[in-house]
């Protein structure tokens, strides 16, 4: 049974100003934890229901550490928790959602042809289920045995939902988690066909990962945190020797690529970003920064100020488990976090016909990805960025959004954008600045604060709106478009 006093100093630091924070929201009339309003609108609660709404998946993180914590009344708090979660789960064997939770009390029915993130989101079994699966291990001995009972079938429910799904190996932190409870469940109801499947996926995601020491979800700072999360459940519960090898190895290797793209002077990740929903770790919740944090002295945590509103805050809910089953990077990767080792060149190949180049110096950095494979384009993928310090100490941000197949690549102080698609790619920039002001900028120079971006790119219109302190900056381009970044 692990505690908080069982804590480094670094970790427990986080672990209670989370759980004061958690403490903070908790809705004791509904046994959940409400959704962090100062984060803005959640997407998938309707604005009429926003000022009550309670997160179902995110009250378990809390639990976890209620049974850490153990204070008074913390162990009856938790069991409310998990016995409201518990009523959320659907029991609905041969529809797609079988298995999975509701996200929020009162979202309404999936219904009989449901549409996939937006009706339902499967992935709550994963992310609710090997939560229980850990409780059950650690702290038997303080749940009651009828509430064990009630944990146990819902992750059948759970299993049986998720071998259903197959979840693709590539989808890398639901994929991970998905080995793990599948394989959890086989064992505990000698289920043969779960186990055996679990192994496949497992040996698949080891596999997929070794090709380049990189998960095909690359770089990204939300859901590196996750899969720090289920690698550590390989590690420290994995049934057999082989899947805490392959963990431990994986989650190594992890820690490894993170390094090297980690700014330690500007507490960010350097893009470009598969997958992210901000821009600096400082302003919003990003889960990779979490483990970083737990490792690090306070100060040095690329985080943001949790006493002021901050973006993505109901990722702050995750440090409990971050806790439980700790932060282990290699020793010889822990100075990178404290201090930036000076300029460098970094380049990856994710997989065939994709590849990454980033550049790295003192109060400069750029990021870029050359993607040839994948056509699908989501708010969060940003194949080219840029990370500066302003004159004011903050950081500034350029991030790149684009519908169209685009090839970018760095090298020091230049982004090169291009495209193989025959008709005009149209380029959309997002830049965030102190006392930004359309004037900043114009068709062929950016003016900005600590930083002007002269461009070489066809006579094309451009188009420049103004929201607070982001500009956003479109223009068409029927040729490769070149950016020269210097700093002032």
């Amino acid at each position: 049974m692990k505690t908080q006093a069982d804590l480094p100093e670094t970790t427990r630091y986080w672990f209670d100003v989370a759980m004061q924070w958690s403490d903070a929201r908790w809705g004791d009339e509904m046994g959940l934890l409400r959704h962090p309003l100062d984060d803005g609108p959640a997407t998938d609660i309707p604005k009429e229901m926003i000022d009550r709404a309670f997160t179902v998946r995110d009250s378990v993180w809390y639990a976890a550490g209620l049974f850490m914590r153990r204070q008074d009344g913390d162990l009856a708090r938790a069991y409310q928790a998990i016995e409201s979660i518990l009523t959320y789960q659907f029991d609905e064997p041969g529809t797609p959602y079988h298995g999975t939770f509701y996200r929020y009390p009162g979202e309404d029915h999936p219904g009989n042809d449901p549409i996939i993130w937006k009706d339902y989101d499967p992935n709550w079994r994963e992310f609710i289920c090997t939560v229980f699966i850990i409780l059950l291990r650690e702290f038997e001995a303080d749940i009651p045995e009828a509430l064990q009972a009630k944990m146990v079938q819902s992750i059948k429910l759970a299993a049986e939902g998720a071998f259903w799904r197959k979840v693709d190996a590539e989808y890398t932190n639901i994929s991970l988690m998905s080995a793990f409870l599948l394989d959890d469940a086989g064992r505990r109801f000698d289920h043969a066909e779960w186990q055996t499947y679990a192994f496949e996926q497992a040996e698949l995601i080891y596999s997929l990962f070794k090709r380049n020491d990189t998960f095909n979800e690359y770089n990204s700072p939300t859901y590196y945190g996750i899969d720090f999360y289920a690698l550590a459940l390989w590690r420290k519960y994995g049934t057999t020797d082989a899947y805490r090898q392959l963990g431990a190895e994986m989650e190594t290797g992890l820690w490894r690529d993170m390094a090297d793209f980690y700014h330690a002077g500007m507490r960010n990740l350097c893009g470009p970003y598969d997958r992210s929903y901000g821009m600096d770790m400082t302003d919003y919740l990003a889960a990779s920064g979490l483990w970083i944090g737990a490792v690090q002295s306070s100060e040095l945590a690329p985080l943001p100020d949790v006493s002021q509103p901050f973006d993505h805050a109901a990722d702050f809910y995750l440090m409990p488990v971050v806790a439980l089953v700790e932060a282990l990077p290699p020793e010889d990767v822990l100075p990178k976090f404290v201090a930036f080792p000076g300029e460098q060149m970094v380049e990856r190949t994710i997989e065939p016909n994709r590849t990454v180049t980033a550049w790295l110096s003192e109060k400069l950095m750029l990021g870029a990805e050359a993607d040839n494979l994948n056509e699908e384009r989501t708010n969060q993928f940003h194949p080219a960025t840029a990370h500066w310090v302003m004159p004011d100490g903050k950081i500034g941000w350029l991030r790149l959004r684009s519908y169209s197949l685009v090839q970018a690549t760095c090298e020091p102080n230049q982004l090169q954008l291009s495209s193989k698609e025959a008709d005009d790619v149209q380029y959309i920039f997002q830049v965030r600045v102190t006392g930004a002001s359309k004037d900043m900028i114009g068709d062929n120079r950016w003016a900005l604060p600590g930083l002007t971006i002269e461009l070489d790119r066809p006579d094309t219109p451009v188009t420049v709106n103004q929201d607070d302190d982001k500009l956003r900056i479109k223009f068409g381009s029927d040729g490769p478009v070149t950016m020269r970044f210097a700093l002032e």
